[in-house]
């Protein structure tokens, strides 16, 4: 059915419009209501919100409070059974001066190359955080009765990495290797008058002509795998892959060697962990070698996050780092090493004892640290930890007045300018030192003490790849300012007998003296402290007066690290530079959480 739209209509037109009095009277009624709904519902009831906000804020305050409670407890209770410490994991990048062209034990020589044979071969001995020989591939040996014969007994669980067993054999062929003089190696002179035999798998002999008391820190150099190089020549051995690939028994395994730079002797040796290491695993997954030209290059590889560790920095170097990276870490190891001024006794103005003696006289040794900042005392061939007792005698100290009558004596005076001469001819001194380190600073220092008492010391700097060949060998100069290693054990023969005083010795002043050649032979057939005490005692004394070097300072090793890494335990004495790592299984690169051991 269709609704009637049209009637619906007719009604709604039929409607009557309200009044406007009416309207406005129920305007009032629905406003009288609304004022009375607001006033019961929110006006009366306002301060009932008030009271609930005061209690709401008291709650929120509470809450807070036990939020804070909570922390202060978690810190309180992480505190107590837990400290940031060290963590294993990661990898150790180090910068070191040097190149590196071989890391074969037999012929390392620059720093890198050391650093890099410590870390992947052993040695039968080695040296603890005392400077005390201990067992490394050997774990036991003994001296006959004559002092001549030395038996050593090897491990038994020492594997090269590759996986084989070490054994005798292997210590035999790297001495007869050492030995061989088609193998042109630096150690053959120490080992040639040396006889080795094995006597079982597992134990080896050496025999020597005459007694010699520190034979035993010789044990040190690095033992080679027979079974990787038994066909390799003699003749050959320099130019073998292995010396860019090596297999060693060491903590560390070789990787690869990544080349960066070659215009500047620039690369990176990457090592991986030796998980079967026999003095156990090493906390670091891996060890990189980074290698850089000088100090500076090396300042900079730390300083742009290179590297997170840097060997052997000059002083100012390391003050220029905690500038930058306030953070980083300096440890500041002395070194059983001494810096002298050698004089070249074969040239002609050094042939007057008078003119060494005025030198000596000039240099104030005290000024000369103060001004670098660097070193501890050291006043003649031996360090005083060398001595079971006593030194001895000591070089004179600084007198700049007795050091001008002396060349006076001599007949070196200044007739005109500031330089002396002598029949027309001036004093004039070739100071040669090595281009990097703190060496030239030192020159810098003498020349200018020395010019004080009429002296014109010149000096000239020598790249340090060149230096051996052009400068050591050669022994071209009047005066050298240099490192020598003098170690633990007092036997410096190499560095003053007469017969080291050549080309392929180490006696850089050419001093010759029978009274110190007769000292340093007895000494070291010797192997009583007090007699040997006795002998290096007329040493240093004959030493003394002849002055055939001035003893400057005994050199510190400053090693600096960013602050997640650990590595040298502070205020150490290390043995050698390349000794820093005896500790190396327990170095880290990150600082984490740990839980406190009861």
């Amino acid at each position: 059915m269709v609704p009637d739209n049209g009637g619906n209509w007719k009604k709604f037109a039929r409607l009557k419009r309200p009044s406007v009095k009416s309207v406005r009277r129920r305007a009032r009624k629905i406003e009288s209501a609304t004022l009375r709904h607001g006033h019961r519902f929110i006006i009366s009831r306002w301060q009932n919100l008030r009271d609930v906000r005061r209690h709401a804020f008291g709650w929120v305050i509470l809450a807070s409070l036990l939020v804070v409670a909570a922390g202060l407890q978690l810190y309180w209770v992480q505190s107590k059974y837990s400290q940031a410490a060290p963590v294993p994991g990661g990898t150790y990048a180090e910068g070191v001066i040097g190149r590196l062209d071989t890391i074969n034990p037999i012929y390392a020589s620059t720093q890198s190359e050391r650093s890099a044979v410590k870390l992947i071969f052993s040695g039968l001995l080695r040296y603890d955080d005392r400077n005390n020989l201990v067992g490394d591939i050997a774990d036991e040996w003994t001296v006959s009765d004559d002092g001549k014969t030395y038996t050593l007994r090897l491990r038994d669980d020492i594997r090269w990495h590759d996986g084989e067993e070490l054994t005798a054999d292997d210590v035999v062929y790297t001495l007869n290797l050492i030995k061989n003089p088609q193998t042109r190696s630096p150690l053959y002179r120490t080992w040639q008058d040396i006889k080795v035999e094995r006597i079982s798998d597992n134990a080896v002999t050496f025999t020597l002509p005459s007694p010699y008391s520190p034979f035993l820190h010789a044990l040190t150099f690095g033992v080679m795998p027979e079974h990787v190089l038994k066909d390799v020549a003699p003749n050959r051995l320099r130019e073998s892959s292995f010396n860019r690939s090596p297999v060693g028994t060491g903590p560390f395994v070789f990787r690869t060697i990544q080349v960066i730079d070659p215009a500047v002797d620039r690369v990176v040796l990457q090592l991986d962990r030796n998980d079967n290491y026999h003095d156990g695993r090493a906390k670091l997954e891996r060890f990189q070698i980074h290698t850089y030209r000088n100090s500076a290059a090396l300042r900079q590889g730390f300083l742009t996050r290179e590297i997170n560790a840097a060997n052997d920095l000059t002083r100012r170097d390391a003050t220029t780092i905690l500038e930058q990276q306030p953070t980083s870490i300096v440890d500041d190891a002395p070194i059983m090493n001494g810096v002298y001024a050698f004089l070249n006794n074969d040239s002609p103005v050094f042939s007057d004892i008078k003119v060494r003696q005025a030198l000596l006289y000039a240099t104030d040794r005290r000024d000369l640290r103060q001004q670098i900042g660097y070193g501890a005392p050291l006043s003649g061939p031996l360090l005083t930890s060398n001595f079971s007792g006593d030194a001895g005698d000591v070089q004179a100290s600084f007198d700049e007045e007795r050091a001008k009558q002396l060349l006076d004596e001599s007949g070196w005076k200044i007739e005109q300018g500031t330089v002396r001469q002598k029949d027309g001819v001036k004093l004039e001194l070739r100071l040669i030192v090595p281009e990097d380190g703190e060496f030239p600073r030192v020159a810098q220092q003498l020349s200018k003490q020395w010019r004080a008492i009429g002296v014109d010391a010149r000096i000239q700097r020598v790249e340090v790849a060149a230096f051996e060949q052009n400068v050591i060998k050669a022994r071209d100069y009047d005066v050298l300012i240099y490192e020598l290693a003098i170690g633990a054990d007092p036997d410096v023969f190499a560095y003053w007998h007469s017969s080291q005083a050549s080309a392929l010795g180490f006696n850089l002043s050419n001093y010759k003296s029978g009274v110190v050649d007769d000292a340093l032979v007895s000494a070291r057939a010797r192997s009583e402290d007090d007699l040997r005490d006795t002998k290096y005692r007329a040493f240093v004394k004959r030493w003394v007066a002849d002055v055939p070097a001035i003893a400057l300072y005994q050199p510190r090793l400053k090693y600096v690290t960013n602050d997640q890494t650990r590595a040298i335990s502070p205020n150490e004495t290390i043995v050698d530079s390349v000794d820093r790592y005896h500790s190396i299984l327990n170095w880290t690169v990150r600082i984490g959480e740990r839980y406190k051991t009861p």
